[in-house]
């Protein structure tokens, strides 16, 4: 349903009013999306300004609604004006292209069709007696298969007649209906059999209504259902059956029953299922419905992770897999997730360093083809984008850090080449290849050459043999372009990282030669800007940037425009999107100048392609050495957050590489794989073995075996609890040669992996020696292995392996909608207001004092945290030292009142604790400008808690006062709940009078300044930058600012603030 000309709000009421009457109250699901103008910011004023029609793609991506009633109908509007509102509401910060105006809607509506009708050919479906089919005459085969399954389970052999009698029994039950027929207990009853009565309420019954009826049915019943459908196009092979939905929640009592949905578009009908690892093909586990493997009488190993996962999701409460090491490891992505610097890190090797240089740049160029084509009465397509040429530039690098650099272009002109089939054929390409397939089959022989470039002369040094080809906002919009040429006889594509519409990362495998081109958007190496911007800001000097004239090449003129011999005219450069000339006069002047030196307009087309992709070079380059020099690898990583992220951490073992010589500081020594790391906390206290320890590796030895399809008759067991004991007192590591305490847990090693848990087959070993020792190379398990007891012994952070803490760290993270305030502030003229508590009438009253406002300020809140991370000394950190310390590993978790009151008023630890408090009345008046507690909290729409105003308007508006909305808010007390804080945040509002009322819990951790060399590194190369007057200022800059961007608040929904002229609000 499509309706243009939408000016008001009240108008899309009106049509989502229309639409639901055109159903005359039968029930339908629905889903929206609209017409939108859309501005992009482009370089200083300027902006770019494009339209979006409404699709059923868009469509499909937002929530599906199914309306039953007027009520129903009147939430939907609610949810529609919500979404609405939250989109106007975005920035530049959230978007690069905004949503300016709105211009017309579109309905999708989909009929809810009734479950029951016989159905033709459905035999064929019933097979190796896993789905089950009585004929009826009447419409209730939901009830037939509830009945079939409660029968199956009481009757030793399932009779037909009876399952349909017992069918009219639930029937009866669930529309309560009432008789001789009626349900006892789930019992059969014979009377049944003679009422007559109950025919007619089956004859008149239409059918059973999923969308509706369902939560009635499962609760009514008590039951999880769960709905497969048939795909006739994958006819014969695994997931021609696949789970559509299911319905309900798994308790103790309840019943699982599985329907297999047979519908042919306007009758439906549903068939009970006994055996749904038969009909899909696929083991899925009964009690989480999440972890699937494929039915297999050869892939045993799946079979038994399989098992293995059912038995552990039989026990557990369902609440999402969180997969935790074993004991904390050290965090250094650049090394450990890294296979080159890996090996070479581990052989000591590291003087033979490189960063990949070699890589491929390139572009589109499309043209517009105005199709003005009549999709609907009220809907018409524009125009289409069809791909024009490709070009790439091909950097292969050299020894000595130069390199070269191969320009190609493709075009549409190569298809209509004489020898374009040769060309087909030398790549051995199919005859309806098109010029990207082309492109693609010669990139991937140019991708072999580079890869054999960077390769190590070492074959032992595991080298990637993966090419990265990178675009300037390609994941939006080249690789939209490219994505029909991705799979074919030749290649194939990998998963890609994000969606479809916004791909971060796609991987493209050569089938023969095993040869993978990543695709990755070079913008997410730089931050969100123009390729212009990222010249001008990156580069050592400024390029050239050409012009083109796309809107005047279409899919009816290209051949001859382009075969042209003399230059553009000036009125060819009129766009009708930017409603003027896309280029000044002086451009246009620079253009005439440069047109000379091509014989027609498609050499310049091809010159201009092949342009912008080798502009994108010397800033890559410029990003590589910039890296380099902390021996970060930066083609290794897909943005810049990423990067940041792995460099931050690699300068906590390798302190001196960020120590520069006009800023020398003391820093504790870098890491040595030659060094002997073993014992790394003398103080800590040695392991005893305790029987309960003991008995629970003993049975987790056991399970390990018996899983693998291992002998466990002689395997250790918790009678051998006194001789380890002493042997675990006596001895150290056999790998690492380190003594067992409780920060080092001992356990056993098998010295031949296909053998059990035997005395003979084991040597005592640290968890976490095991755990690095799996199948790994000897010298890269040592390397684990140091690295681990290095990060113990300087208090580096590691990761987290009591999940307690995990629960605890998640549930601090703060972020969400703030509230959005209006008020206008005119330099000179608005008085500043302010709010005042009094305490005898408990109400806060907001006045204007005698000040006049005179400037706005805003916290930058990325430009402060570099300042907080790097525990730099300063007079003004009133505590630990006058530093703020970062969270090292994790020493221990505590929910006892007296431990958390004492570590909180000791002032010592670093630590995250879970209380409940408030701040006294007398603090309300020193409070109110910022009220110091930040937080998500749920806000009931009572007139108390909203205000007398905001209440009227909801009311007004028609609002839902009955829903919570969460909301970032500032606070004075923890809204009655318990919540949690880090321990700098808990001793300024203590100091600020806070009162904590109770303790809940508390996890306290080992502290560290371990990022002080990267962050005072990274500001004095800055500052070094911006006094030589140095483009590279903008990459320390962007380091530091994204940095934190994989390990702490997600920053992009933590309280945005936008201020605004009079003519920028209104």
């Amino acid at each position: 349903h499509y309706f243009n000309k939408l000016t008001k709000q009240e108008q899309l009421s009106q049509y989502a009013d229309k639409v639901f009457e055109s159903y005359k109250g039968l029930p339908f699901k629905v889903q929206i999306d609209f017409g939108v103008l859309l501005q992009r910011k482009l370089d200083g004023d300027n902006y770019e300004y494009s339209c979006r029609i409404p699709s059923l793609d868009n469509a499909f991506k937002h929530q599906l609604s199914t309306i039953t009633d007027k009520k129903s109908l009147e939430q939907f509007k609610v949810d529609t004006f919500k979404y609405l509102r939250e989109v106007m509401e975005r920035s530049y910060d959230d978007t690069k292209n905004l949503i300016v105006g709105i211009f017309n809607v579109m309905f999708a509506t989909y009929k809810l069709i009734d479950t029951g009708a016989r159905m033709p050919y459905l035999d064929k479906h019933v097979k190796y007696h896993s789905v089950h089919y009585i004929d009826s005459d009447y419409k209730i085969c939901f009830f037939i298969a509830l009945s079939y399954k409660i029968r199956s389970e009481i009757d030793t052999k399932v009779n037909n007649n009876s399952v349909v009698t017992f069918a009219k029994q639930l029937f009866a039950y669930y529309y309560r209906i009432k008789g001789k027929y009626q349900l006892f207990e789930y019992l059969y009853n014979d009377k049944a059999k003679k009422d007559q009565s109950l025919n007619n309420y089956l004859q008149d019954y239409q059918g059973f209504n999923i969308s509706t009826e369902m939560t009635q049915f499962i609760d009514t019943f008590n039951l999880v259902v769960n709905i497969y459908t048939y795909h006739e196009e994958l006819e014969g092979k695994t997931g021609q059956y696949r789970l559509f939905n299911s319905y309900g929640q798994i308790n103790n009592e309840s019943m699982t029953l599985d329907l297999l949905l047979i519908s042919d578009g306007s009758v439906q009908h549903v068939m009970y299922v006994s055996n749904v690892e038969k009909l899909t093909g696929v083991l899925i586990c009964p009690y989480c419905h999440d972890y699937a493997t494929i039915l297999s009488d050869t892939n045993k190993r799946a079979n038994e992770y399989f098992n293995t996962h059912v038995k552990k999701c039989k026990s557990s409460n369902h609440e999402p897999s969180i997969r935790l090491h074993d004991v904390p490891m050290p965090i250094c992505p650049a090394i450990l997730n890294h296979p080159t610097i890996e090996y070479l890190m581990a052989y000591d090797l590291m003087d033979q360093f490189k960063a990949q240089r070699g890589f491929i740049t390139y572009d589109f160029e499309t043209l517009s083809d105005q199709v003005m084509k009549e999709i609907t009465d009220q809907t018409t397509l524009l125009s289409q984008l069809h791909k024009l040429s490709i070009a790439s530039t091909e950097v292969y690098p050299n020894r000595d850090k130069s390199y070269e650099l191969i320009k190609r272009c493709y075009t549409l002109f190569d298809e209509l080449s004489e020898n374009y089939q040769e060309q087909l054929d030398r790549y051995e390409l199919p005859s309806k290849s098109s010029f990207v397939h082309l492109w693609l089959a010669q990139t991937f022989e140019s991708a072999e050459e580079i890869y054999q470039c960077m390769k190590y002369e070492d074959e032992n040094v595991p080298f990637d043999k993966c090419i990265k080809v990178l675009g300037w906002n390609s994941s939006r919009f080249d690789i939209s372009l490219l994505s029909d040429a991705l799979d074919c006889e030749l290649w194939t594509m990998g998963v890609p990282i994000c969606s479809l519409n916004n791909t971060k990362s796609i991987t493209v495998t050569h089938k023969k030669s095993h040869m993978k081109l990543q695709f990755i958007d070079a913008e997410n190496l730089f931050g969100p800007m123009t390729l212009k911007a990222c010249v001008k800001d990156y580069g050592d000097k400024p390029e050239h940037k050409d012009v083109f004239p796309y809107e005047l090449i279409n899919s009816k003129n290209w051949n001859e425009v382009l075969m042209k011999t003399e230059p553009f005219e000036y009125e060819d450069f009129k766009s009708q999107l930017k409603g003027g000339y896309s280029i000044t006069k002086d451009e246009y002047d620079q253009y005439l100048i440069d047109f000379k030196r091509f014989t027609n307009r498609l050499d310049y087309l091809k010159y201009y392609n092949i342009n912008d992709t080798e502009i994108m070079v010397k800033q890559l380059m410029n990003l590589i050495d910039t890296f380099e020099q902390f021996n970060i690898d930066v083609l290794h990583y897909i943005s810049i957050a990423s990067c940041a992220y792995a460099t931050k951490h690699y300068s906590t073992y390798f302190p001196s590489k960020f120590n520069l010589e006009s800023d020398q500081q003391q820093y504790y020594e870098d890491f040595d794989i030659n060094t002997d790391y073993s014992n790394p906390n003398p103080n800590a206290k040695p392991f005893e073995l305790t029987a309960g320890y003991w008995k629970s590796k003993c049975y987790h030895y056991n399970q390990q075996d018996y899983n693998a399809g291992r002998e466990t008759e002689k395997n250790v067991t918790a009678d051998d609890l006194n001789y380890y004991k002493q042997l675990f007192e006596t001895s150290t590591c056999s790998i690492c040669n380190a003594k067992f305490t409780y920060d080092n847990l001992p356990s056993l090693d098998r010295q031949d992996n296909e053998l059990p848990h035997t005395k003979d087959n084991c040597l005592p070993a640290c968890v976490s020696c095991n755990i690095a020792h799996a199948n790994r190379d000897p010298k890269i398990t040592s390397l684990h292995i140091k690295m681990r007891q290095y990060a113990i012994k300087h208090n580096l952070p590691m990761t987290i392996s009591d999940e307690r803490i995990y629960k605890l760290l998640r549930e601090c993270i703060t972020g969400g909608l703030a509230a959005v305030f209006h008020r206008e502030n005119i330099a000179g003229k608005t008085h500043i207001n302010e709010l005042t508590y009094d305490e005898q009438s408990n109400k806060v009253m907001s006045q204007d004092n005698e000040n006049v406002t005179t400037h706005v300020f805003a916290l930058d809140g990325n430009s402060l945290y570099p300042s907080s991370y790097s525990s730099v000394k300063n007079e003004n950190i009133p505590y630990t030292d006058h530093r703020m310390y970062m969270a090292g590993r994790s020493k221990f978790y505590s929910e006892k009142p007296y431990v958390i009151k004492n570590c909180i008023d000791q002032r010592k630890e670093i630590f995250v604790a879970k209380v409940k408090g408030y701040f006294p009345k007398s603090e309300y008046n020193n409070l109110f400008a910022l009220p110091p507690i930040f937080r998500n909290i749920e806000i009931e729409n009572k007139e108390e808690a909203i205000g007398e105003y905001m209440y009227s308007q909801a009311q007004k508006h028609s609002l839902p006062m009955t829903k919570k909305d969460r909301k970032l808010t500032t606070l004075l007390d923890t809204n009655g709940q318990f919540m949690i804080f880090n321990n700098y945040y808990l001793w300024l509002l203590i100091d600020l009078g806070f009162v904590i009322t109770d303790y809940k819990a508390i996890a306290v951790f080992e502290k560290n300044s371990a990022y002080e060399p990267f962050v005072r590194t990274m500001m004095n190369l800055r500052i070094q930058s911006i006094l030589a007057g140095s483009t590279k200022e903008k990459f320390y800059k962007l380091i530091i600012n994204s940095s934190y961007g994989y390990d702490t608040l997600n920053t992009e929904k933590f309280g945005k603030m936008k201020f605004l002229d009079k003519a920028g609000t209104f």
